[in-house]
C-alpha cells in the first residue's frame, strides 16, 4: 500500500474516533499505538491534528443524531431491580435478597421519526411541497364510473 493511502486511512480512522467522542488516549489504543507515538504523529502531520479537531467538532452532533434515530426506531432497555436488607441505624447495605433484570421494549416515537425524516429527506417529507403535475389516467372501464 502506498504511503498516501496509509495516511488517508489514518486520517479517516482518527476523524471517526474523534467523532465517536474518544479522547487522544482512547484513539491511540484503537490504532494500537502508544499515546507517545500518537502525539508524535500529531506533531509530524498537521492534517492529522485537523482530522482530530474536525471529528471532535462533529462528535456531539453525531451522538444527538444517533440518539434521535434510536428513539425514532424504538429500542430495548434493560432495568435492574433489587431488594436489599439495610441496617436501619447505619444505613449500610447488609445483603441483597432479590435481583432481577427486566427487558423493556421502548416503542418507536412518531414525533422523533417525523423530525428525522423531514430533516434527512425533505424532498419527500416536507409539509411545504409544491403541487405536482400528476395526472391520473383511467382505463376505459373506469371512465364509465
Amino acid at each position: 500500500m502506498e504511503p498516501e493511502h496509509l495516511i488517508n486511512a489514518l486520517l479517516f480512522a482518527v476523524e471517526q474516533c474523534a467523532k465517536s467522542g474518544l479522547d487522544k488516549k482512547s484513539t491511540a489504543e484503537k490504532l494500537n499505538i502508544s499515546l507517545t507515538e500518537f502525539n508524535h504523529l500529531l506533531a509530524e502531520l498537521p492534517q492529522l491534528k485537523n482530522a482530530l479537531e474536525k471529528g471532535a467538532d462533529q462528535a456531539p452532533a453525531q451522538r444527538v443524531e444517533d440518539a434521535l434515530l434510536k428513539r425514532a426506531l424504538g429500542f430495548e432497555q434493560k432495568e435492574i431491580y433489587s431488594e436489599d436488607i439495610v441496617d436501619k441505624k447505619t444505613g449500610e447495605q447488609l445483603e441483597t435478597l432479590k435481583r432481577r433484570i427486566v427487558s423493556k421494549e421502548i416503542a418507536p416515537d412518531v414525533r422523533a421519526l417525523l423530525f428525522w425524516l423531514k430533516n434527512r429527506c425533505p424532498q419527500r417529507w416536507s409539509e411545504n411541497q409544491p403541487p405536482s403535475d400528476f395526472e391520473l389516467e383511467l382505463d376505459e372501464d373506469e371512465n364509465d364510473l
